[in-house]
């Protein structure tokens, strides 16, 4: 399980909620995983847990251009890959179902990219926005 720490915060109250979000969800997600619970509740957390990325990175794209980011693009090319790479791993769920190494192989994808992005990439984001407004 993710605990929500501070410096998971970039500064952005309305990325900040939805990171908060994306973890409570992946933690809904690693729950339904270490209970066994079954491939349709791990298909179903998975789904919510996809759906509600990729309308995360629409939004912070959307506020990158609107800012002017200068690296918008090599942050949104990140986000590209990773929802390919998780809609790679949902097919094999969905093809072979909820195997302990497919699972583990998400959860350590779905955890370490996300964490990672926000404490380095999205943060960096958070900083231009800030240097923006003073």
């Amino acid at each position: 399980m993710i605990a929500w720490r501070d410096e998971l915060n970039i500064g952005v109250e309305t990325v900040d909620r939805q990171h908060q979000e994306l973890v409570r969800s992946l933690n809904e997600f690693l729950e339904a995983c270490t209970q066994q619970k079954g491939k349709e509740k791990v298909e179903e957390t998975l789904e919510f847990l996809i759906g509600y990325t990729v309308r995360h990175f629409r939004d912070e794209e959307e506020l990158m251009k609107e800012s002017r980011y200068p690296v918008y693009a090599d942050h949104k090319r990140e986000h590209d890959q990773f929802v390919q790479e998780i809609g790679e791993l949902r097919q094999q769920i969905r093809d072979k179902g909820p195997s302990v190494l497919t699972t583990i192989k998400l959860n350590r994808t779905l955890v370490d990219w996300l964490i990672r992005h926000i404490q380095k990439n999205d943060q960096q984001f958070g900083d231009f926005l800030r240097t923006q407004k003073a």
